[in-house]
């Protein structure tokens, strides 16, 4: 068994000897775990919404390829969520034993050595992670890649063997040109034996968005193909705080639904046609004959959820070069519990610095130094992450011109180095914007060595009073 060390290091050594970088790709019919994060169908999913192309790992499956307990992540941290195994986790697409095809969609498509296709045994633990034992290790289908280029979409007619209930298909696409091949997982549910395909489809989604409090409250919005009919609204009022917490008020409207509705069913699909409601993600299914078409879900919250913002000061649109390196130091001030980053980009888009710290309804001075810097145009880009509930992040972009020493006046001091050196006619560079103050005379020079990071009233150029100390060197 690999160690997820050796893992690691395999990962990499693949991905630069061989480019796979650039061979990406996912199952999208029947849609893989990972791409129904990206298209709202599962949630929770970390980094995956964003990368379902990037499950890739060793080749070799099942001697080699992904640990136990990572198969469905690929070994990846960043993808870790899609691990988490239970009967009700993740949304199921229905499937029968027989011909069936499986469909790729590649965004990056290379040469192709073999498609192959697993499936869970009939007694799997479907409250177990996922491991090599929880499958029958003889594909049920192969399809040869002949080591050509695959078309951006394939789709393979595999014979299903026979299951009942919630099964896992594990699809790996082996590149031919790399060491790696990209593996991802479909979660299914077969009838029972010999019993009819429920006449239910899907036809909207409860997520867990966000957590409600005791008066908030949250309904269902039913349409046919002439509008909405209110007639079928399903209403939860939130009665307590933890009734609205987002996996306990998803399960309890997905019960009331199932109680009031006889067109309409939450919770995920059985075998035999029933549907349990789950604490997370429920699916909403319409009964086929019933004209209807979707289900929206509509939440009323008594206050409106706090309005996240960051605002920047002390920033100057130019920068001095001093000695290979330019200092930054600039404050923000947080509305709300944001993560926030500061990371600062050349004009070519590549990173050069990077700071954050975790704000909750306060202020910081960041202070990074960037490195090897070179003059011309950057860019700091500030961003604060919300550290609870699903709200967008915040952001706010600001150019800068990083300059050369040489092209300002002369000067004595880099401010605020030396300070308390400053005197009358001492010349000093504020690096915040590349130009050169030079101190008053007295009696207005003992202002000129007057700062602190807490008191920056005087500093040259860009202090509330900074004229009251200094003049500007052209």
């Amino acid at each position: 068994m690999t160690s997820p060390t050796q893992f690691t290091c395999l990962t990499i050594a693949g991905l630069l000897l061989t480019g796979s970088v650039f061979a990406h790709g996912y199952i999208s019919a029947p849609a893989a775990r990972g791409y129904l994060c990206k298209i709202g169908g599962n949630s929770q999913c970390g980094a995956a919404q964003w990368e379902p192309q990037s499950l890739e790992a060793p080749s070799g499956f099942p001697a080699a390829g992904p640990a136990d307990g990572k198969i469905a992540s690929a070994g990846h941290i960043q993808f870790s969520e899609l691990d988490a195994q239970t009967a009700d986790r993740w949304t199921k697409r229905d499937m029968e034993a027989g011909e069936q095809s499986f469909s790729w969609f590649f965004t990056a498509n290379h040469k192709t050595r073999n498609w192959r296709y697993y499936i869970t045994r009939q007694d799997w633990d479907s409250n177990q992670p996922l491991t090599r034992a929880a499958f029958d290790l003889t594909p049920f289908c192969t399809v040869d890649g002949s080591m050509v280029q695959p078309p951006k979409q394939v789709t393979h007619r595999c014979m299903v063997p026979k299951r009942t209930g919630y099964q896992v298909i594990l699809g790996v696409w082996e590149v031919g040109d790399t060491v790696n091949s990209f593996y991802n997982v479909v979660d299914v549910m077969f009838s029972g034996d010999g019993q009819p395909t429920p006449p239910w489809s899907q036809g909207g989604m409860i997520h867990p968005s966000v957590d409600l409090k005791a008066g908030d409250r949250v309904y269902t919005r039913v349409f046919d193909a002439s509008g909405e009919r209110t007639s079928l609204r399903t209403t939860l009022q939130i009665a307590s705080s933890t009734q609205g917490l987002r996996n306990n008020w998803t399960h309890a409207l997905a019960s009331k639904i199932n109680k009031e509705q006889a067109d309409i069913r939450a919770g995920q699909k059985a075998a035999d046609g029933q549907f349990g409601p789950a604490y997370g993600l429920n699916p909403i299914y319409l009964r086929k004959a019933s004209g209807l078409t979707r289900v929206e879900i509509q939440i009323e919250q008594q206050q409106p959820p706090i309005q996240n913002s960051i605002s920047v000061s002390r920033l100057s649109d130019s920068y001095v070069i001093n000695q290979g390196k330019v200092e930054l130091e600039f404050s923000v001030a947080a509305q709300g519990n944001l993560l926030v980053s500061n990371t600062v980009y050349n004009h070519d888009g590549i990173a050069q610095g990077h700071a954050e710290a975790q704000l909750n309804n306060s202020s910081q001075t960041f202070r990074m130094a960037i490195a090897n810097a070179k003059a011309g145009h950057h860019q700091l880009v500030v961003k604060g992450s919300p550290k609870e509930g699903h709200a967008a992040p915040v952001q706010q972009t600001f150019d800068m011109m990083f300059k050369q020493a040489g092209t300002t006046p002369a000067y004595d001091y880099i401010h605020p180095q030396s300070l308390k050196s400053y005197q009358a006619g001492s010349r000093v560079l504020q690096s915040k914007n590349g130009k050169v103050y030079r101190c008053k005379p007295f009696p207005y020079s003992g202002y000129c060595s007057q700062w602190s990071a807490s008191a920056t009233h005087y500093e040259p150029g860009v202090g509330s009073h900074w004229a009251s100390a200094w003049d500007e060197v052209k």
